[in-house]
């Protein structure tokens, strides 16, 4: 064997005798197929309750958003970095909408559904849903209200929009059993 071709002993453990780069065990593939551990979950969870903050206009600014949804902007980026934009002068800004599912549970005629919300448009309406028929049942809000939801769809699935409907699954205790609008993947009704 001629010198060159020779491996010294620190370089044994090493593939051509070069270490692997961190940013390839640091970020792969796992983020991406949604391999997520519960609380990266958890802080995904909290980004998009920070971004429905601001953009509803109940935060003023993204940092007081994060601040309401207890996180910080540095992990809202890292969790959710597409409902992000950059201006100039290093200052963020917030898209007005993005395309990042997520597991919801909504009330359909079936009762209590397992579904996925494609985009920031429709996370909004099954929580605007949700809240709606939440304050009808408590009769904090007309009968009426419902109306706004006939034939939307969450996830392929109807929205319940008939008082009627929505009683008769109070009464069944469906509507009892719902817990939170955002489910882990592993859960299912």
């Amino acid at each position: 064997m001629s010198p060159r071709n020779r491996r010294s002993p620190r370089d044994v453990g090493r593939q051509g005798g070069k270490t692997p780069s961190r940013k390839s065990k640091t970020r792969g593939s796992s983020q991406k197929s949604l391999g997520l551990s519960a609380r990266q979950l958890s802080q995904r969870e909290r980004s998009f309750n920070a971004l429905n903050l601001y953009r509803s206009g109940r935060a003023k600014s993204p940092t007081a958003a994060a601040r309401m949804a207890r996180t910080t902007l540095r992990a809202m980026r890292k969790s959710v970095p597409d409902a992000f934009a950059s201006v100039r002068r290093g200052r963020l800004r917030i898209k007005p909408s993005d395309r990042y599912s997520a597991k919801v549970q909504i009330l359909t005629r079936e009762g209590a559904t397992v579904t996925t919300a494609r985009g920031s448009r429709q996370r909004e309406l099954a929580g605007q849903h949700r809240a709606t028929f939440m304050r009808v049942l408590r009769g904090l809000e007309p009968k009426s209200a419902l109306v706004r939801y006939r034939g939307k769809k969450v996830g392929g699935h109807k929205l319940v929009s008939d008082y009627a409907q929505l009683v008769a699954l109070a009464k069944a205790g469906v509507v009892g059993q719902l817990d939170t609008l955002y489910v882990s993947p592993d859960v299912s009704v």
